[in-house]
């Protein structure tokens, strides 16, 4: 381990282990009435996860499946065909974060104006939901996961790419919030061949991000090693720290990160605290930044539900022999909501590690390529540019709720235009809007028009799309 692991090492312990009693007394003192569900949250619960996760039943409408990958493991998906398929039907996958499940997408997936454009399918990711738990889940196992999940997707409901007609008319969209959009952003610079638009939503690109961080470290640096030369410029230091504040908040915001990267005893506390403590305290949040009460009633019971997935009850053995049936390791999560799966997300590199497609993927994602070679100059891309490293290689669509509790807009997108690789790519920063964009009043609109827009091949700009219907978003970013 070099030195500078174990400083980096040595710090995520001492400040999880300093945060870690923080979300304690937010637990215990300030939010107690998160802690504990009533008899009537626990009658709505079961009823939100039999009608969410029983596997006989259609929730919204929606139909399970299930995509049995080639390492044996099952993603758990539901699927709204309202119309006929025909063999130039356009997909729309959905991927949800944490700590979400295919629910996320409710709004969406029962939404007629896209259903009649498209297939509508929204996928629980690896460890969430209704989906088979992994032993790890870095990049090897994530992307590896989801590249293959798309491409029987594109397989089992998109016409066949050979023909320059379908390839023409046939559209493959993937819109993603938070860890989804993480997944989304790294398909959208290393596979780029996957999609025709990617839209994303709160969440960083990493490249992008650490860009920044590394740009405002140094020159609040400079500023400091030029003030040591002339003390009696007060200003320097004044413009330095104005430069690293972004920085100091970003690091409060990301306290949790800190507390899921402790070792495993210590990271699982807040997971194990009354029922459903932490799940119910972020449905919450996704309503209000300081929510003085958890949601309750049939529209508390659906999130939280959507977050812990199936209970035993939705588990049944007897289907055991049946290829609809959850796995094993889903069964193992009904009791604590998997909350352990779901931090090692945080854990395993997902973000910032290396991804080393493995040999079927290559060969998959180059035999794809080939057959959507007649789209090249359609995707608009700009082959002799060359871009920063983790550029977006395919349009890209994204989102932004402007009051984001977890992650610093200055961090997540200034500079977010040198990394559109592409045309047709652009930032819509949406005020009035929180991290969960998709959820939001006003960024549920935004998600739907964006959709409708590049399903239909963006044949006009995006900015005509939304025109002047929509005066909390605005496009800062755009190729």
């Amino acid at each position: 381990m070099t030195l500078s692991k174990l400083v980096w090492n040595s710090f995520v312990f001492g400040y999880g282990t300093l945060v870690l009693p923080a979300f304690l007394l937010l637990a215990f003192i300030r939010k107690p009435n998160f802690r504990r569900l009533n008899a009537e949250d626990k009658k709505e619960l079961v009823a939100a996860r039999e009608r969410l996760w029983n596997l006989e039943r259609q929730p919204f409408g929606l139909h399970h499946r299930f995509c049995v990958l080639r390492c044996g493991a099952k993603l758990h998906y539901v699927e709204s065909i309202q119309r006929e398929q025909t063999s130039t039907s356009n997909l729309v996958i959905f991927m949800h974060g944490y700590p979400d499940s295919y629910a996320l997408w409710k709004r969406y997936l029962q939404n007629p104006r896209l259903a009649t454009r498209a297939t509508l399918i929204a996928v629980d990711l690896p460890g969430f939901g209704g989906s088979d738990s992994m032993d790890r889940y870095g990049p090897a196992e994530v992307m590896e996961a989801i590249t293959e999940f798309i491409l029987k997707m594109r397989e089992k409901y998109v016409s066949d790419d050979n023909s320059s007609s379908s390839s023409s008319s046939s559209r493959v969209v993937v819109v993603a919030h938070d860890w989804g959009a993480m997944v989304g952003f790294r398909l959208a610079a290393e596979a780029p061949q996957l999609a025709d638009h990617f839209i994303l939503g709160n969440c960083i690109h990493p490249p992008l991000a650490v860009s920044n961080v590394k740009t405002r470290l140094a020159s609040a640096g400079q500023m400091v090693r030029t003030w040591l030369r002339s003390p009696l410029k007060v200003r320097l230091l004044r413009r330095a720290f104005r430069n690293i504040t972004p920085l100091l908040r970003q690091l409060v915001k990301s306290g949790y990160v800190f507390v899921f990267n402790l070792p495993f005893p210590m990271a699982n506390l807040i997971g194990h605290v009354g029922d459903y403590w932490w799940f119910r305290y972020l449905n919450a949040v996704s309503t209000h930044p300081d929510p003085p009460k958890p949601l309750s009633g049939v529209h508390g019971a659906e999130l939280l539900a959507g977050s812990v997935g199936p209970s035993l009850r939705e588990c049944p053995t007897a289907l055991k022999d049946s290829e609809l049936t959850y796995s094993d390791s889903v069964r193992r999560r009904a009791r604590t909501g998997g909350f352990q799966d779901k931090i090692s997300f945080y854990r395993h590199g997902l973000a910032f590690a290396p991804w080393e497609k493995s040999l079927e993927a290559l060969w998959e994602l180059d035999q794809l390529q080939q057959r959507k070679g007649r789209q090249r100059s359609a995707s608009c891309a700009a082959i002799f540019d060359t871009g920063p490293e983790g550029s977006l290689q395919a349009p890209t669509t994204v989102i932004w709720g402007k009051g984001d509790v977890a992650i610093e807009n200055a961090i997540a997108l200034e500079g977010f235009r040198d990394y559109f690789g592409v045309k047709n790519s652009q930032v819509v920063v949406v005020s009035d809007c929180g991290h969960w964009s998709p959820l939001e009043k006003q960024g549920a609109p935004i998600f739907e028009n964006a959709i409708e827009w590049a399903v239909e091949g963006g044949k006009v700009s995006l900015r005509n799309k939304l025109g002047n219907n929509y005066p909390m978003a605005q496009i800062t970013s755009e190729r």
